[in-house]
């Protein structure tokens, strides 16, 4: 299936100033050329992808600017924050996107694997936080987590936990910055991006018959909720989870 562009225009993104993660593939990038297709001002960070940096920073000239930090650390934190007020003039939202998913079973979980997903998934949330929140007058910070948080997922546990977290830190900074920033989080089910392409290749046809809307989300179909979350239209909107996950975790009918 050919992913489609996110097609929502939200006409007060419009000069929004904003901090995507992980822009140079999959959600991020998604994201990242929803909201400079509405307008809005983006600082697009990247580690290894340059080129796809690159390419989205050619598409929006003068509207999506390219930023290269490593998350997993406090200072590259620190640093794309910074760095992206210094760009855009400011910033009004932050959309975390970037993050890591390594299978780890239990038996078999090293210290570096354990530490490494933490750090990369989130440590990089709160520290992003931290400093978004330290900037933003009035605006938003939305979080890209995951049904294996809301679940868990057998032979990631590392993962689903440090998704999982998220949960709970969006809900405590909720209450913590309202009312001059709210912070929200949406959760997709499988999406297909590159960090999910190998298994997608073996599994797709047994994770569709889970799933009640009988497809695998496009990475544009995550980059909707995030442009609804951002925009006036959720001005009412705090704290909330929007699972994005064509109904995967419905329970099951029986009898």
């Amino acid at each position: 299936m050919t992913s489609k562009k996110a097609t929502a225009i939200y006409q007060d993104l419009k000069g929004k100033r904003v901090l995507v993660t992980g822009a140079s593939s999959g959600i991020g990038l998604a994201c990242a050329r929803a909201l400079a297709g509405s307008g809005a001002m983006v600082a697009a960070q990247y580690l290894n992808g340059k080129s796809a940096a690159e390419k989205a920073e050619k598409e929006f000239p003068g509207r999506l600017l390219k930023v290269r930090a490593d998350l997993s650390e406090e200072k590259g934190c620190v640093k794309v924050v910074g760095e992206s007020i210094k760009a855009l003039g400011g910033l009004d939202l932050l959309v975390h996107s970037a993050g890591i998913w390594t299978d780890g079973p239990i038996r078999e979980m090293t210290r570096e694997t354990l530490e490494t997903t933490f750090k990369t998934n989130t440590f990089s949330s709160y520290y992003l936080s931290r400093e978004a929140s330290r900037r933003i007058t009035r605006g938003g910070l939305i979080f890209i987590g995951s049904t294996a948080g809301q679940r868990g997922e057998p032979g990631h546990s590392h993962y689903a936990g440090s998704k999982g977290a998220l949960q709970s830190m969006v809900l405590s900074l909720a209450q913590e910055l309202a009312p001059s920033i709210r912070v929200n989080l949406v959760s997709p089910g499988w999406v297909r991006t590159p960090m999910s392409e190998e298994a997608l290749r073996s599994r797709e046809k047994s994770i569709i018959s889970a799933v009640p809307l009988k497809r695998v989300a496009e990475a544009d179909d995550v980059a909707e909720a995030v442009l609804f979350l951002a925009s006036n239209s959720s001005r009412h909107l705090t704290g909330v989870d929007i699972c994005c996950s064509g109904g995967a975790l419905l329970p099951m009918p029986r009898g």
